[in-house]
């Protein structure tokens, strides 16, 4: 049978302690006393230990990032929650929970299953019970428990080993931090300071970092432009390889390796890195070895512009010198010689400004000539003004603007005045109604335009011939117009009949102009084109014009062929013939009226140039004029204008034209061209009249000529005859 548990029978007997538990009492007092100790030097290893590893760690933080005093307060009060969190935890709610007999038993027997729940069976009894319980029991029991006393082990109960570890290991700790703050106290002097204090000073470093062009930390670029960060690494021995240069912008964090400038000195080594057109404000940290910066900041502002500029000049004197106000462009074109008046307004508030100008052309080193600088009184104004005393060539205008955070201006260059040189005047003469040879009676028409650019003073005429130097002045260019027309209905007349001209010299004639221009002491001058004319008898000029109208006459003779096989080819096609042959006949008979009129019309303007030319060298008849206009130009005029027109018109109706109607028109065409030639054939038989005539008169001069000196001959001999 299996024997029933003390705490059975306990609770079925009543109690009856006669054996003593003393010696239970003393190994629970020992466990308890022992207990608490263990929760102590435990607790407070462990709080030790969080210490110094809270110490570390902030060192380790602090000393790679530098954060703000108040990144290193928060990280302080981390610690000591993480402190109080220990303290309260493993060693104020474990000291507080009490450690009863009963549960101090049940400890010990878990540590020596041998009791087998003796000692908290007697430790029960022995509080006493509401049942009654077998005494004769509970003393056996308790005896047992007794007996069992002196083979407890304390060191079964405790992890005596697991504390002595975690003891040695605070202490150690403890000892290695203040040996490390001991060996160096500088540094341990920072720390307390910077986390304890929440002081800024910073950390000893091997290397050092100095940066460039950061005052108070800030540094403001111009939008858009490039920003150059330059350090300055310096070490107590080699200084670092590279250093890295970090900003952040709204895109994150990003990391740049910047480049070395130079060779590493005494001084130590120079690193640089340009950062390419910043549009956003920047943060900015650098590395390098041991060594931080942070907390830089590029700040991106707009550069001051220029916002207006007004531009006016006044004109030279010789051109009136009236006032003129020009639009601001990048080329602004004034007249040389003028004095231009610069007025330049900026986009924000400036702390110094300059107008100069620079050649435009040349040296690009060329000095600049400072026109304006702004006034100790007006800086924080905007505007600026500056003259140009006289704009001799083109200059380029200069204007710097830097505003009260240091930036300047981007583009320095805000115009270029180009200085407009007075032109020499234009000549565009010719002579009408002359070829290459006139009598010594003629009149030279002068046609065209002479032009200036502000105003002409005056122009010539000079005519040179053999010992002739002659200048006429031109009276419509008086008065100063730019421009002096001379149409062909009025054109300007230089009378030759004045100049005593003989045949057989040659003539030249050219037309000077000048205009008001006084900037290089004179005025400027310009020639037209020199014609060279041969003076003849007028027996010689007009047998010229009589061979150009045989010319004439035989281009018309070739004219008036080729119309006549073409509108033979369109009669003689079939009436049912092919559709093709029939419009290719009518597209040569096209052709041919084109070519027709084309030198008809050039045929009858040559009779009038001939016309006018006879007329010009005071050889012109009625019958000439009449022969010339009414008989034979006049009605070239109307044969292009009517009976040339209406087959030319007939002709572009292409196939759908009426071809027996097309014959009749250009047969009525090619009647008038015939008449017309005829016409041309009479006269020309009329001209062989008058050069027999003329050659008559020719051998009369010869006769009578020969005879005279016969006669003078003859007298000669007889006054030398004895």
């Amino acid at each position: 049978m299996i024997a029933p548990s003390p705490i059975a029978a306990c609770r079925a007997s009543a109690v009856a302690g006669t054996v003593s538990t003393a010696p239970l009492e003393r190994l629970l007092a020992g466990v308890r006393r022992e207990a608490r100790l263990w929760i102590w030097v435990e607790s407070l290893a462990v709080a030790v230990l969080a210490v110094v590893a809270a110490a570390w760690t902030t060192l380790a933080v602090d000393w790679l990032v530098e954060p703000p005093a108040w990144v290193r307060a928060c990280l302080v009060a981390a610690a000591a929650a993480a402190f109080a969190t220990i303290l309260v935890r493993r060693l104020v709610l474990r000291l507080a929970v009490p450690l009863t007999d009963e549960s101090l038993a049940l400890v010990i027997e878990r540590a020596h299953p041998e009791f087998r729940d003796g000692l908290s069976t007697a430790v029960a009894c022995g509080r006493g019970v509401d049942e009654p319980v077998d005494g004769e029991l509970v003393d056996r029991t308790t005896a047992a428990a007794v007996a069992l006393v002196g083979r407890v082990r304390r060191d079964a109960i405790f992890q005596r080993r697991r504390l002595a570890l975690v003891a040695v290991a605070a202490a150690a700790a403890a000892a290695g931090t203040a040996a490390a703050a001991v060996a160096r106290p500088a540094e341990a002097r920072v720390w307390a300071r910077r986390l304890l204090l929440l002081a800024d000073d910073p950390w000893p470093r091997r290397v050092s970092l100095e940066v460039a062009d950061f005052p108070g930390g800030e540094r403001v670029v111009a939008r858009g432009a490039d920003a150059d960060v330059v350090v300055q690494a310096l070490a107590a021995g080699r200084p670092p390889e590279f250093v890295e240069l970090r900003v952040r912008g709204a895109g994150g964090w990003r990391t740049e390796r910047m480049g070395t400038r130079g060779a590493a000195s005494a001084e130590g080594q120079t690193f640089g890195h340009v950062l390419k057109s910043v549009s956003e404000d920047l943060d900015v940290e650098i590395r390098g070895g041991d060594a931080r910066i942070r907390g830089l900041r590029i700040v991106v502002a707009d550069p001051p512009a220029v916002a207006d500029l007004g531009i006016s000049y006044v004109l030279p004197a010789y051109l009136g010198s009236g006032t003129r106000d020009v639009a601001a462009s990048r080329v602004v074109r004034i007249p040389r010689g003028a004095r231009v008046d610069v007025t330049c307004r900026s986009t924000k508030p400036l702390a110094a400004a300059a107008i100069a100008t620079r050649a435009a052309t040349g040296d690009a080193s060329a000095a600049e000539r400072l026109l304006a600088e702004l006034a100790r009184d007006a800086v924080g104004g905007r505007s600026l003004a500056a003259t140009v005393p006289v704009l001799e060539g083109d200059v380029a205008l200069i204007v710097r603007l830097s505003d009260t955070e240091g930036l300047a201006n981007r583009d320095a260059v805000a115009a270029v005045l180009s200085a407009i040189p007075d032109e020499r005047p234009r000549v565009s003469l010719r002579l009408g109604g002359i070829s290459t040879a006139v009598t010594p009676q003629a009149v030279l028409p002068l046609e065209g335009t002479i032009s200036d650019d502000h105003g002409l003073a005056s122009a010539d005429v000079r005519i040179v011939a053999g010992d002739i130097d002659r200048t006429v002045s031109i009276g419509r260019v008086q008065g100063g117009p730019t421009v002096a027309e001379f149409p062909t209905g009025r054109p300007e007349l230089v009378r030759l009949a004045d100049l005593g001209l003989t045949v057989g010299t040659r003539l030249e004639v050219v037309v000077t102009a000048r205009d008001g221009c006084t900037l290089d002491g004179a005025g400027n001058e310009a020639a037209g084109d020199t014609w060279t004319l041969d003076v003849v008898a007028p027996e010689s000029l007009q047998a010229l014009l009589e061979a150009r109208e045989i010319l004439l006459r035989r281009r018309y003779e070739a004219a008036v062929d080729d119309f006549a096989k073409a509108r033979d080819a369109v009669a003689a096609s079939p009436r049912d013939g092919a559709a093709d042959d029939e419009a290719a006949a009518v597209t040569r008979c096209a052709e041919a009226t084109a070519r027709a009129t084309g030198e008809t019309t050039e045929i009858a303007a040559e009779f009038r140039g001939i016309r006018r030319e006879l007329e010009n060298n005071a050889l012109l008849t009625p019958e000439m004029d009449t022969r010339l206009t009414a008989q034979i130009a006049d009605p070239l005029a109307a044969l292009v204008d009517r009976e040339l027109a209406a087959v030319a018109a007939a002709c572009r109706r292409g196939r759908g034209a009426d071809r027996v109607a097309l014959v009749r028109l250009a047969d009525e065409a090619l009647a008038r061209m015939r008449a017309v030639l005829a016409r041309m054939l009479e006269l020309e038989s009329v001209n062989e009249v008058i050069e027999r005539l003329r050659g008559v008169i020719r051998v009369q001069e010869q006769i009578r000529s020969d005879t005279l000196q016969r006669q003078r001959k003859r007298g000669r001999e007889a006054l030398e005859s004895p």
